[in-house]
């Protein structure tokens, strides 16, 4: 069935692309304009490419960018009309650049490069499967190369490992989060807690909607140490999870906040995560991200063993999760929040080693070199 798509597509390109004399660039992310792809995308931009080639964003929704020139196709979209339009930038575009929904390649002059939406900690292997077209994936670190090929069931030569574009920004100064928050405590710590119960019933590890602050009476318990400690904990939960029952206490030193505070601010998550003072999370691969902070990190792992279980773990977690301090219950919550207000940092050494074990550089040049593969590669 497979081939029988593909040999569509190459037919159905030969037409599309016999009178054009135009030539594309094909973007992709989720959200749109974000993740990995966006750096590369401003790269790009900044280099004049934009003189060359058409950009085209291939989004999810109806949105745009203030950037003029810009062309935008809607896959997700049914008609006739919007099926040939994107057919036709799909043909005949240089090459394609996504991190999350594939655009895969129509013929062999082009180029299609899958920058990933993070190295795994859990394992991701037969849910995410890279299709065989594409043509690169990208890699935060040679360490984490091979992991990835398995994990993504692809060639291990398909694998580059330049960094991701868009931890540039963990490296950079930092933005006024305070400001933003409009609090005067001492430290702002952000906790992203991965995915665990979906609002439609989907469970995933124990199955709460949050870890550790089960019920309102421990939430409010957490919420008047850290008023203690004079921190301000930010929690922004998993867009599927349901958390009204702890969002509803209107707690005063837990903060919720969504996707529309980033864009109320200007900022991009990862830009407000390098402003924070120190991160809570667990199981995601934000972790390996937020080290290039240099920054303390609690790892939340009451509910490890059934994680391990399902879905497992893509790496050695022990190994590769010893820079972060583990929470078990909310004794260990409580003394994670004192560390940090007290300004102690027991695991740095071991994060450092692992920051630059998982990371490629801490230059802040990810999108750089990215850019410069593609390039190359695409010979654009």
């Amino acid at each position: 069935m497979s081939f029988v798509k593909d040999l569509a597509k190459m037919l159905l390109s030969l037409p599309l692309r016999c009178f054009n004399r135009k030539k594309f660039i094909i973007f992709e992310s989720t959200p749109d304009f974000a993740d990995n792809t966006y750096p590369v995308y401003e790269q790009m931009v900044s280099r004049g490419l934009g003189q060359r080639y058409t950009f085209v964003w291939s989004c999810s929704k109806d949105q745009t960018l203030p950037d003029e020139g810009v062309r935008y196709i809607y896959p997700q979209r049914k008609g006739l009309k919007e099926k040939l339009r994107n057919a036709y930038y799909m043909a005949n575009a240089s090459c394609m650049i996504c991190c999350n929904r594939y655009l895969l390649p129509w013929h062999k002059k082009q180029v299609a490069v899958y920058l990933s939406h993070g190295t795994p900690l859990k394992s991701v292997r037969g849910y995410y499967t890279m299709p065989q077209q594409m043509d690169y994936c990208l890699a935060a670190a040679p360490d984490v190369a091979e992991m990835m090929a398995y994990e993504f069931n692809t060639r291990p030569d398909k694998v580059v490992p330049l960094g991701f574009p868009r931890n540039d920004v963990l490296t950079q100064p930092r933005r006024p989060v305070k400001q933003m928050l409009e609090t005067t405590c001492k430290k702002v710590i952000v906790w992203y807690p991965t995915f665990r119960q979906h609002k439609n019933g989907l469970i995933a590890g124990s199955g709460e909607a949050l870890p550790v602050i089960h019920d309102g009476k421990v939430a409010a318990e957490l919420n008047e140490w850290a008023k203690k400690m004079d921190v301000l904990l930010v929690l922004k939960p998993h867009f599927a999870q349901d958390v009204s029952e702890i969002k509803d206490l209107k707690l005063s030193n837990i903060r919720f906040i969504d996707d529309a505070f980033f864009r109320l601010h200007g900022i991009t998550s990862y830009e407000f995560v390098a402003g924070c003072d120190a991160m809570i999370t667990d199981y995601s691969s934000i972790y390996y991200d937020y080290l290039l902070c240099d920054r303390p990190v609690g790892l939340v792992w009451e509910d490890l063993e059934e994680y391990r279980a399902k879905p497992g773990f893509a790496v050695d977690i022990e190994e590769y999760c010893a820079g972060g301090v583990k929470i078990y219950d909310l004794a260990d919550f409580k003394e994670f929040l004192q560390q940090v207000a007290l300004g102690q940092d027991v695991c740095q050494q071991t994060r450092r080693r692992l920051r630059d074990m998982t990371n490629y550089s801490t230059d802040g040049q990810n999108a750089q070199r990215v850019t410069d593969f593609i390039i190359e590669k695409a010979n654009l």
